[in-house]
C-alpha cells in the first residue's frame, strides 16, 4: 500500500495541471496584493468626494465594485473555491458588466448612500435641537412631562412643584 501512495504523490507532483495552477495562483496573488493598495485610494478619494459634494462619484463607485469583484474572483481561485480563472485569463463578461450603463444596479439611481442619508436626515432627527452657539434653545418638551430645565433663582422647583 505504501507504493500506492507513493505513486500517487508522484503523479500529483508532476502533474502538469497543478503547475500551471500554481503560476496562475501567483500571478493573482499579485494581482490581489496591488488590489490591497489601490482599493483603499478608492475609499478615500470618494470619501473626499462625498464630503465635498455630498454625493458619491458614480464613476469612481462603479471601478470601485468591479475592482472588489475582481479581488472577490481571485481570492476564490486562490482558495481553490473555483476552477474558473478570473480576468485576463478569462473571457472577462463578468467583469464588463460592472461597467455597462444597462440599468441594471442592484441599487435604482436615486438610492444613492447621499440620496438614503437626505431621507433620513428630512425625517425627525433627534439632534435638530442641539446648538453649539447657545443662541437657541429647544423647542420640544420632554416626553414625560417633567421640565428638566434648571434656573439659578429656584424657578424651575417651583414649576414642578406647581404642577
Amino acid at each position: 500500500m505504501s507504493d500506492d501512495k507513493a505513486e500517487e504523490l508522484k503523479k500529483n507532483i508532476l502533474s502538469p495541471y497543478q503547475w500551471v495552477r500554481i503560476l496562475y495562483m501567483a500571478f493573482y496573488a499579485v494581482a490581489c496584493w496591488v488590489l490591497l493598495f489601490v482599493l483603499p485610494v478608492i475609499i478615500v478619494c470618494q470619501v473626499i468626494i462625498s464630503l465635498i459634494t455630498g454625493d458619491d462619484n458614480s464613476n469612481l463607485r462603479d471601478f470601485g465594485k468591479a475592482l472588489s469583484d475582481y479581488f472577490h474572483q481571485a481570492m476564490n481561485y486562490l482558495v481553490y473555491a473555483t476552477d474558473e480563472k478570473p480576468w485576463p485569463f478569462s473571457d472577462g463578461e463578468d467583469l464588463g458588466d460592472a461597467f455597462s450603463d444597462s440599468g441594471d444596479d442592484d441599487e435604482p439611481e436615486d438610492e444613492t448612500p447621499a440620496a438614503r442619508s437626505a431621507a433620513q436626515s428630512s425625517g425627525d432627527d433627534v439632534f435638530d435641537d442641539i446648538s453649539f452657539t447657545g443662541d437657541q434653545k429647544p423647542e420640544r418638551a420632554s416626553d414625560d412631562g417633567v421640565d428638566y430645565t434648571r434656573a439659578d433663582d429656584g424657578s424651575a422647583d417651583d414649576k414642578k412643584d406647581s404642577a
